[in-house]
């Protein structure tokens, strides 16, 4: 499994709920949907036959707030959003994920 990863310092009593609303929220507005993917909840698009399928998740914990992105695809599995392969999209997943990891940091 290959992720690109960002791990958020709690440091501060928190409400999970709002953290998730964030998080949805600036997925919701960029066209993903919440999916449940071999067995994980995550927010999705693109079919990983297709299109190559975007995803991220979220997981909370006492002390940190843990964020993922990554591609997939039917032939290479999952994939980092590093590299060259499909730039253009990795690049702005990147962008998603400091939208969110900056307002989630503000919170908590």
């Amino acid at each position: 499994m290959s992720r690109t990863i960002i791990n958020i310092p709690v440091t501060r009593a928190y409400n999970p709920n709002a953290v998730y609303k964030v998080f949805a929220d600036i997925l919701l507005a960029n066209g993903y949907e919440q999916k449940i993917i071999k067995g994980e909840q995550c927010w999705s698009k693109g079919d990983g036959v297709i299109l190559k399928q975007q995803n991220f998740a979220i997981i909370f914990s006492n002390n940190q707030i843990t964020l993922q992105g990554w591609m997939g695809d039917a032939l290479t599995g999952e994939s980092s959003l590093n590299g060259f392969v499909a730039i253009i999209p990795k690049k702005k997943m990147k962008k998603i994920l400091e939208q969110i990891r900056a307002n989630i940091a503000a919170m908590v």
